[in-house]
């Protein structure tokens, strides 16, 4: 059976499976600022939720004082009118949407309805932590890295203000049973050997509520007439990020001893807890939008799918590509990949052959090629041999992708894993040195950039990375990994 054969049947097998697809609105990609929007969903629907999010992000760079650039990438949201198709994501219809650090840049995918994206704390508890990252140099303690992404994750936003400050409603169960941690508990949490033996949701779910407890007091307490800590605050930070101790050093930036705070703060919870009001106007800018066209809107999806390791999902979108559309290529090198992925290589043997003879791809298609090829070198190293050959493409594709679309991550991926595969370790850091060049607060990249330097022996150039990844990330793995380098590196 041919290949184009093949890919017209299964293309009318998901069709036929999935047929309430056939009637699906029209997607578009929505650009403001600082987000791009993917969705089918009405565009005044859109539109309103743009400006909620360009919204939030003044809000939070206004009450921190951060400057107001733009990050090194806009967060792209994935908005899905059908309840459905977003559960196919998410794994559960009922929440309203979730947020991905993927290699890619940061992703948010949401469901359209009532209740409203800003209405979604968590969410948006991850994005202050990227907006952080991206604004500031820093890096925080997690009880004020944690309670402050609370704090601004709360905010309400009305006609005319922005109200920050609220009880965050999602941890509303934090003190049903047990009482806010203690300030020297924030200070010091358990090591993350001692993670393990905790019931970890409830223990986490009570030191995200006491760092927001905390955290809210430092910052806005002086508005009820407690005294104003905003300054020792800030000094307490930056002698924290130079390696003072967090629990001595508390008291020195203070000025009294943490009981007397804690006091302070326990009254406050009591009685006096405040909402800061700013003035935030409306985004007023215009939102164009364009039309996807529909091997575009497959690709995207089929991309996030395969990100959230969901290669089935990934495929069903591939297979109804429109056969030499505009964008054809880039979706028939994805389904080469996919099977490869699964030892299959004979599927993109003559596809890739046939599309890299064009010359001329584009960074997507081209990162596709270069992934293919990294496969099949991974697959005969399992045996213990190697071809000249797919090594050669690989690196001509990987550099092909990075020439063309120099902001895309995967292609740097691809290419520094080729040459980490043949021992050419310097090449190898000059592409990762590359990427981290364009983004240098992605947690994946420094996490890659930190294990590789520390395995290659190098363990002072490698501390500055993996004391990120300790500080950003929210994998207790990821973080005891790189934390037991930097205790072994000392």
């Amino acid at each position: 059976m041919s290949m184009t054969k093949y890919l017209r049947i299964g293309a009318l097998l998901t069709l036929v499976l999935l047929s309430p697809r056939m009637f699906a609105a029209e997607w578009h990609e929505y650009q403001s600022e600082n987000f791009t929007v993917y969705s089918d969903v009405s565009e005044q629907r859109v539109n309103k939720l743009m400006r909620d999010l360009e919204r939030f992000r003044r809000t939070a760079l206004s009450f921190t004082g951060l400057e107001e650039v733009p990050e090194n990438a806009k967060l792209r949201v994935f908005h899905f009118r059908n309840s459905t198709e977003f559960e196919k994501f998410s794994g559960d219809q009922k929440i309203a949407g979730f947020y991905r650090e993927t290699w890619q840049g940061p992703v948010i995918f949401s469901r359209d309805g009532d209740h409203g994206i800003t209405g979604s704390g968590l969410i948006f508890h991850e994005y202050v932590h990227h907006l952080m990252r991206e604004h500031s140099a820093m890096i925080y303690p997690r009880w004020y890295s944690e309670g402050f992404a609370e704090l601004l994750a709360s905010a309400e936003l009305r006609k005319n203000t922005v109200l920050v400050g609220g009880l965050p409603e999602w941890r509303l169960s934090a003190w049903s049973k047990d009482a806010p941690l203690t300030i020297e508990q924030l200070l010091s949490p358990p090591s993350l050997a001692a993670e393990n033996g905790r019931d970890s949701s409830r223990y986490w779910n009570n030191y995200y509520a006491s760092a927001w407890l905390l955290t809210h007091y430092l910052q806005l307490g002086h508005n009820a007439g407690h005294p104003d800590y905003r300054t020792a605050t800030e000094n307490y930070l930056r002698a924290a990020a130079a390696g003072d101790d967090s629990v001595t050093s508390f008291t020195e930036y203070f000025g009294k001893p943490i009981a007397d705070i804690q006091r302070e703060m326990l009254s406050y919870m009591r009685d006096d807890i405040h909402r800061y009001s700013l003035e935030i106007p409306e985004y007023s800018y215009s939102i164009p939008r364009r039309a996807l066209n529909e091997n575009e809107r497959l690709f995207l999806l089929a991309n996030q799918a395969r990100d959230l390791q969901k290669s089935l999902l990934a495929m069903d979108y591939l297979l109804q590509s429109e056969e030499q559309g505009l964008g054809w290529s880039e979706n028939l090198t994805s389904m080469a990949v996919i099977e490869a992925e699964k030892g299959n290589f004979k599927f993109g043997e003559k596809i890739l052959r046939d599309v890299g003879e064009y010359g001329l791809v584009g960074h997507l298609t081209a990162a596709n090629l270069a992934r293919y090829y990294l496969l099949r070198l991974q697959a005969l190293r399992q045996t213990r041999k190697w071809d000249e050959g797919y090594y050669a493409q690989a690196v001509k594709y990987g550099k092909l992708a990075i020439q063309a679309g120099p902001n895309y991550l995967p292609g740097y991926r691809t290419l520094w894993v080729v040459y980490q595969l043949k021992g050419e370790s310097e090449s190898a850091l000059q592409i990762m040195l590359g990427a981290h060049h364009q983004q240098p607060n992605h947690l994946n990249l420094n996490a890659a950039i930190g294990f590789y330097l520390a395995h290659l022996g190098e363990a002072a150039l490698a501390r500055e990375y993996l004391e990120r990844v300790v500080a950003w990330s929210h994998s207790q793995d990821l973080r005891a990994r790189a934390q037991k380098l930097l205790e072994h590196s000392q």
